[in-house]
């Protein structure tokens, strides 16, 4: 049942929460028109009354007025994310929390690069990361976090560290040899050896707390001053790519091949940017294939392990997903981990694991009950979703391991329904943030002042200038919405039911000729299907009829006006290799050799996200279900006409 709190979480569709809003943004306008006024009143007035009567004020308000009138006409051409009827990215309206807290803290426009701009945010943004890695079954006091202004940063910031750790016990090395520094260092099978009887190639597959221990152990040994700068005489950070290659080849003989990053096969197409920003390059992000519920595979994984650890090409990261942005499947991390476990313990091998959560984190609360007790449990999940099998002991096993990641990374601005721009950067130990530390001097704290790495925020981030705003809206809305099943765990429950009964409908809907072939069942929220028809004989007649739907039921065409909206995707060799063949089957019209033949071609895929939790409301709620299939229907018919050439 739903939770009755829910009506009030939202504006409404219809904008039934109207009075609400207005009442709580004036709220928040006269408490900070209060507060001006009462900041010295002994300064007086610098805009008089007499100043508002001038023709050049007239004209400026009028002006203003003006084109916010023009602008709110504009802006009505949007997307309606707020209507029952888009069903297309993972987009809707914000809770009705995050946008007050959006507006009260926007009036007071904090920067949360440093305290000194944002005494206030910055506080309330290391709350929320608290409340985050609490979420996800990470030790608050051992972790660390920050707010971003989405995914790819949150991920580039993951592996930016990543990368740091991978190549520190080399820097270490060099350093305590240039210090006469002696150390001993517990290798991935748990055993002792010194530091200066590593080969190179042990010494970048240490597991990260071994790394951070030798570090810490260094700086223990030898003045800081001096340790410092001998770091930097052997960091991958200060010496770059261009000459670090040289230096360990003269070093130890012979430099090693250049790491890879291992990504699901389903990874958001950003880490190819990221490993292009960062130098690694393209060529060294591999794709580990998926399995048909479009998991990554543990079994592929360990095969990639192996064969790279026999070549010795190191391993800087393996990123997992918790929530694919085309299907919201969630890899299995905790297979993920004891992959890792096992190249330790079998191979000598370790690399940072990362969980790309950026649209899946938030359904973690779902594992949580009030108080901060878990639901560990399938079962216990069930019991309050009146017989729904979902979720499957896999998908708790799967979140519970989220807190053994080395980083995870969730955006707020997606299935926590904050405002844009809100990502999440979460670290499980937070010493490794030093790796990346920059301290501009006019941004160093006071002697004697507020702890450095717990106010100064941009000392240990990629971004500099970033709103307050961001952390007051998240902050607040976790205070209305708890991270548990009362408030986001309600919440994305709502939502799996209702892409659950959108794609029962979509299976069993009999749609005049037409028949949807469903992907597997979604583990959050994203629906995925190919629609068919019998007069379809080929692979490209079936992707023209998909693309023509979309056409017809996107915004995507110039003042295109669809009954409801949806997107698409498309699933291409080698990356969907082997997890497409039931889909393929289903449809009948390719093999799985045709389809890795076809190339660019690929599959077309129609996508549906289902964030909007009324969806699965009782009457008098609208029908969206029924009207979604009658508007499909129509458009598949209209895009078979144009494709055979009738109107």
């Amino acid at each position: 049942m739903p939770s009755p709190s829910l009506p009030a979480w939202f504006l409404g569709p219809r904008a039934e929460n109207a009075d609400l809003l207005e009442r709580l943004i004036v709220e928040a306008l006269r408490d900070h028109v209060f507060w001006r006024r009462n900041f010295h009143p002994e300064d007086g007035f610098t805009i008089r009354e007499t100043d508002k009567r001038s023709e050049g004020y007239e004209r400026a308000v009028a002006t203003m007025t003006q084109e916010l009138l023009g602008l709110l006409a504009e802006l009505k051409r949007g997307v309606p994310f707020f209507s029952g009827r888009y069903k297309g990215h993972m987009s809707f309206e914000q809770t009705l929390a995050s946008q007050i807290g959006w507006f009260a803290a926007m009036l007071y426009n904090p920067n949360n690069v440093a305290i000194e701009g944002s005494p206030v945010t910055t506080r309330l943004e290391l709350e929320v990361a608290a409340d985050l890695a609490r979420m996800i079954g990470y030790d608050p006091a051992r972790a660390w976090g920050h707010l971003t202004s989405g995914g790819t940063v949150a991920n580039f910031e993951a592996l930016w560290i990543a990368r740091n750790i991978i190549y520190l016990p080399i820097a270490v090395a060099g350093a305590a040899h240039q210090l006469g520094v002696s150390l001993d260092v517990t290798l991935p099978d748990g055993s002792r050896a010194p530091l200066s009887s590593l080969t190179l190639w042990q010494l970048v597959n240490l597991t990260n707390g071994a790394a951070l221990d030798l570090w810490r152990a260094l700086f223990d040994a030898a003045p800081e001053g001096e340790v410092q700068k001998a770091l930097n005489d052997h960091s991958l950070a200060t010496v770059g790519y261009q000459d670090y290659a040289r230096r360990l080849g003269r070093a130890y003989g012979d430099p090693l091949p250049a790491g890879v990053v291992l990504v699901a096969a389903t990874a958001h197409y950003s880490w190819e940017k990221i490993v292009r920003a960062l130098g690694i390059g393209s060529n060294q992000l591999v794709w580990i294939p998926v399995d048909t519920r479009f998991r990554m595979d543990p079994d592929a994984l360990w095969r990639t392990v192996r064969d790279f650890s026999a070549q010795h090409v190191p391993v800087m990261a393996c990123v997992s997903v918790c929530g694919t942005t085309e299907e919201s499947a969630v890899d299995r991390l905790d297979e993920v981990l004891a992959v890792r476990a096992r190249a330790e313990r079998e191979l000598g091998v370790s690399f940072h694991v990362h969980s790309d959560a950026c649209y899946g984190g938030y359904a973690a609360a779902v594992t949580w009950k009030a108080g901060g007790r878990t639901r560990r449990s399938a079962a216990e999940i069930r019991a309050s979703l009146l017989g729904l099998d979902w979720p499957g002991e896999d998908w708790v096993r799967a979140m519970a391991a989220l807190g053994e990641a080395d980083s995870v990374t969730i955006d707020p601005h997606k299935l926590g329904y904050i405002p844009y721009p809100a990502g999440a950067f979460l670290l499980r130990d937070r010493r490794a943030r030093e790796l990346v530390s920059t301290d501009p001097p006019y941004l160093a704290p006071v002697e004697g002042g507020a702890p450095t790495e717990e106010r100064f925020l941009g000392r240990y981030i990629f971004e500099g200038s970033k709103p307050g705003a961001a952390a007051a809206s998240v902050w607040l809305s976790h205070k209305v919405l708890p991270l548990d099943e009362r408030g986001y765990g309600h919440l994305v429950e709502r939502t799996v039911l209702g892409a659950r009964r959108l794609h029962a409908a979509l299976g069993a809907a009999a749609m005049g000729g037409f028949r949807a072939v469903m992907l597997p069942e979604p583990d959050i929220n994203i629906v995925c299907w190919v629609m068919t028809h019998p007069s379809l004989a080929t692979l490209a007649q079936v992707n023209a009829l998909n693309e023509g739907i979309y056409q017809r039921m996107s915004l995507s065409a110039p003042g295109a006006q669809p009954e409801y909206i949806i997107t698409r995707t498309r699933f291409r060799t080698p990356m969907y290799d082997g997890a497409v063949d039931p889909i393929l089957a289903g449809l009948g019209v390719c093999s799985p050799a045709e389809w890795k033949e076809s190339g660019a071609q690929g599959l077309v895929v129609l996508r549906s996200t289902v964030m909007d939790p009324f969806l699965v409301s009782p009457p008098p709620a609208p029908d969206h279900v029924s009207g979604f299939i009658r508007a499909l229907t129509a458009a598949a018919a209209g895009a078979l006409a144009a494709a055979s050439g009738h109107p």
